[in-house]
């Protein structure tokens, strides 16, 4: 209550039985002219005058309406059933945000009308519900619509007579796949190094690397290409910027603070993000999966730990993504992002889990209980139905390696041997295109430490022994499984790489000092391994191959130790190409190219017919090698197709003018055309014989 003195000042006076009283507890002693007067004064006055503190703090229905949003297709029931209804929708609706209020209308026999309001804290969480929850199936009856509030205010204020809308002047967007249009065909890689995180893509020459970008600040940690290398991400406090296009211009960001892991979808589609601190204090949630292109938030949990990463698996082309969550493997569909069938799938005493590379399969292992035994399951999604399993026993730990084109799942078993200390390493092949699903063993009896498939072919390498003094055998899959030559003894490795287009590989002893840096580079494609070559590079902690196959980089980054950064540049027979040392080298990683669009006979065509293009290929080859500087080779380039581009119109002009001839002679007359080759010499180079 207010009252006003002749000074036209307000001040508040508690309100006791209907009277004023004053905040010692005495009734005010006021003329009686001065409370007419303040009467007369609060009549002409409004609220906005009176209480305008208060009405400041008061929400306004525009913020208010968008929080609320209205959820269509609720179950009708009768009013005996609404405290299990509204305890069902709540929990479901709770995942969003926080619900402040809610309300579902009764019809006059107090039965549901089918929808309910759901009021939220703030606009996102009720963007979160429309995001999540709209198309929920409650059951095979109710699926879940649910909208804004504010939707039916804009239906509603729609005018009647329709204008044609201006259209927007055309903003060209960047082209993604402009990298795939270079005549040369070079493959890009990105390399971050220094302590300003400057960051460069590079095209890689046959003998040298040209820049194709470089920036400095361009990321606060590392960079990542996409599966199909459209994309570059960068890691920023402020979240995640993407860059795409001929000059890696922005494309997309996404607002997530203090990101530590981040993770592109096989299909490019979809973005994950996670981050160790939650959005707001509000909003626990930190896993975000984002829409790439619209960098919208399509889905969101909420991790107090996390324990591996990545935590979720995608499938190979990006219509599922799973992840262990207990005694349950939950597998969720886009673009709904939902789970599968609207539940978890029970497997008791899962451990992990691998998608075929090819097909909408998921290979999974369960480990032993009392008298049950280890279990390998391979399982076809979305049906969920296993295609087949195997049961094992005296298991200790169990990997699962897919082969590339989803023909055999190799399973490594270790087993522990009763008394003894020692375990010995089983391999099940599981030939998953055969009949029936055959299932195939083989034992190796020293340590296994790592296997690892061609990428093209039924083959796969097998590194085994003590770190030091190790072995590596290969095997080929036919009717039976059986060695390819003998087996390389003795060989400082630890790791093999397989070029993408399978038959070369590299051995490489990675972090280790005592292995020296040898590099062996090895064919694979004949009876027996043979080596091309043997180098070194000391103190190498990664090897990358090129997406063609044609180059692989060794390179030693900023780990551990400061001692020679850099990387070295190798062809796939293990011949030098280029070398670069980095001072605080950080990050190498190749650009990713989208599958061929050519088929397998049209690429069969293609290698019958190599000798035609190999005359060109030397051409340029020449020129890449020769002292010939870029910017030359790029001005006889442009003369060259400048001539091509007369003599095919010159050409044009002779097709008229032969039909003009013919029109203006009686006489049909053959004619000759003679096309001359001129050659003349330019340059001669001497290169000296090989000694060998």
């Amino acid at each position: 209550h207010y009252y006003i003195t002749n000074n036209l000042s307000l001040l508040a006076i508690p309100t006791c039985y209907g009277g004023f009283m004053l905040d010692d507890g005495e009734a005010p002693n006021y003329h009686e002219d001065d409370l007419r007067e303040a009467e007369k004064l609060l009549e002409e006055m409004d609220d906005s005058v009176l209480i305008s503190d208060i009405l400041d703090k008061r929400p306004r229905s525009s913020e208010t309406i968008e929080n609320v949003v209205i959820v269509d297709n609720i179950p009708v029931t009768d009013s005996s059933k609404l405290v299990k209804l509204t305890n069902v929708l709540l929990k479901i609706f709770s995942k969003c945000g926080k619900v402040e209020t809610h309300h579902i209308p009764l019809d006059d026999n107090n039965k549901t009308k089918g929808y309910m309001f759901i009021v939220y804290r703030n606009a996102q969480e009720a963007t979160n519900a429309i995001s999540s929850c709209n198309g929920y199936k409650l059951d095979k009856n109710h699926c879940f619509a649910v909208n804004r509030l504010s939707d039916f205010e804009h239906c509603m204020s729609i005018p009647e007579k329709w204008e044609e809308p201006k259209p927007e002047p055309y903003k060209p967007q960047a082209n993604l796949k402009s990298w795939l249009c270079d005549p040369e065909c070079y493959d890009h890689f990105a390399i971050v190094h220094g302590k300003n995180r400057n960051t460069a893509v590079h095209a890689c020459g046959p003998n040298q690397s040209f820049v194709v970008q470089q920036r400095e600040f361009w990321t606060e940690a590392h960079v990542k290409f996409s599966p199909k290398g459209s994309y570059l991400a960068t890691c920023h406090k402020q979240g995640i910027a993407l860059w795409g296009g001929p000059d890696f211009s922005k494309v997309g960001r996404f607002n997530h603070p203090n990101v530590t892991y981040f993770q592109f979808s096989p299909c490019e589609r979809y973005f994950v993000t996670y981050s160790k601190t939650s959005l707001s204090p509000e909003d626990p949630q930190n896993l975000i999966i984002w829409e790439t292109r619209s960098c919208l938030n399509k889905r969101a949990f909420s991790l107090p730990v996390l324990n591996y990463w990545p935590y979720f698996k995608w499938s190979h082309d990006g219509q599922y993504f799973a992840t262990i969550t207990g005694d349950n493997l939950s597998i969720y569909s886009t673009p709904s992002m939902k789970l599968l069938d609207n539940k978890k799938i029970a497997v008791q005493n899962i451990r992990d889990f691998s998608w075929c590379p090819c097909e909408n399969w998921i290979a999974y292992w369960q480990s032993e209980n009392k008298n049950i035994p280890a279990r390998v399951t391979i399982m076809a999604v979305p049906n969920c139905e296993p295609l087949s399993a195997k049961n094992l026993f005296n298991v200790s730990n169990i990997e699962i390696f897919w082969q590339n084109s989803g023909n055999y799942l190799a399973v490594k078993v270790d087993r522990t041997i009763k008394n003894k200390k020692e375990s010995e390493n089983v391999f099940e092949i599981f030939r998953l295109r055969e009949k029936d699903i055959p299932v195939e063993n083989f034992e190796i009896k020293s340590k296994v430490m790592s296997l690892s498939w061609d990428p093209k072919g039924p083959r796969f390498a097998v590194i085994q022994g003590e770190q030091g003094r190790t072995d590596v055998s290969f095997f080929k899959i036919g009717e039976k499984i059986l060695p390819i030559g003998k087996t390389l003894t003795n060989k400082k490795c630890n790791c093999i790489k397989w070029s993408p287009l399978g038959q070369y590989c590299v051995l490489a002893g990675l972090n280790n000092i005592s292995f020296d840096g040898v590099l062996e580079f090895w064919d694979i494609g004949g009876d027996a391994p043979t080596l091309m070559n043997e180098a070194s590079h000391f103190m190498v902690t990664n090897i990358t191959w090129d997406p063609t196959g044609r180059y692989v980089c060794s390179s030693n980054t900023y780990g551990g130790h400061s001692v020679e950064n850099g990387y070295n540049m190798w062809n796939f027979q293990g011949s030098k190409v280029f070398e670069a040392s980095l001072e605080g080298f950080i990050q190498f990683a190749w650009r990713p190219r989208p599958p061929t669009l050519l088929k397998d006979k049209d690429t069969k065509e293609i290698k019958k017919n190599m000798k035609s293009y190999t005359r060109d290929f030397e051409i340029k080859d020449k020129l890449s090698q020769s002292k010939a500087s870029k910017e030359l080779i790029e001005k006889r380039r442009a003369v060259y197709d400048e001539f091509m581009s007369y003599r095919r119109k010159k050409e044009k002009d002779l097709e008229v003018l032969k039909l003009q001839y013919s029109e203006l002679r009686t006489e049909v007359v053959e004619e000759e055309y003679v096309e001359e080759t001129v050659e003349f010499f330019m340059k001669e180079e001497v290169e000296p014989a090989n000694k060998e």
